[in-house]
């Protein structure tokens, strides 16, 4: 069963809507003025998820913009303009607590990692944390993965480096810069 179509309440006209749209500088508010706008063009009003689509949102986000601007009217469609969003888990005192402890070893003595760094913030905040976050976390903190470059499995022993270099058939020695001066007839040599 299709969903009713949403109305607009008539807080602002379809070119009051599409004005707002196309002077806006902010996208994500760009994209919700010219969704409303979409939905209440007076000759050809569009289906929310039609509207959606053209604007890069979801369906359910447009339904939502559209209750949200029916309740608030157009200051509800702003909706945390350059808010400071969610607050971050750690405190700044936590952040150099950590940032201290990462300059260390790790609690089981090895090299810190995600899971790991995760493991501490879970035991600072006391509220859980994915192993993922941890590695962000290590990122933010202005720390990188460290890991050995891995040695190639069939590389030859020092003692075989070592034979080989004696074999190469590189010249060695005085005379070998005097044999190759000669051969390429260098500079000044007349």
């Amino acid at each position: 069963m299709p969903r009713p179509r949403l109305q607009l309440k008539g807080h602002l006209t379809s070119e009051e809507l599409a004005a707002r749209f196309r002077c806006c500088t902010d996208g994500r508010q760009r994209a919700r003025w010219q969704a409303l706008w979409l939905l209440s063009h007076p000759r050809q009003p569009r289906p929310a998820a039609q509207a959606a689509e053209l604007v890069g949102l979801t369906a359910d986000a447009v339904r939502k913009l559209v209750h949200r601007y029916n309740a608030g009217g157009p200051a509800a469609v702003a909706r945390r303009p350059g808010g400071p969003g969610r607050a971050p888990r750690l405190s700044p005192a936590q952040q150099e607590q950590l940032k201290a402890e990462l300059l260390g070893r790790a609690p089981d003595g090895g090299l810190w990692s995600g899971p790991k760094l995760a493991r501490r913030i879970a035991q600072l905040t006391g509220t859980p944390m994915h192993k993922a976050t941890g590695w962000e976390w290590l990122r933010k903190l202005g720390f990188t993965p460290q890991r050995p470059r891995p040695r190639n499995t069939q590389a030859a022993s020092p003692e075989e480096q070592a034979a080989w270099k004696k074999k190469s058939g590189r010249p060695r020695g005085p005379a070998a810069g005097r044999r190759a001066g000669a051969a390429g007839g260098g500079l000044g040599g007349g």
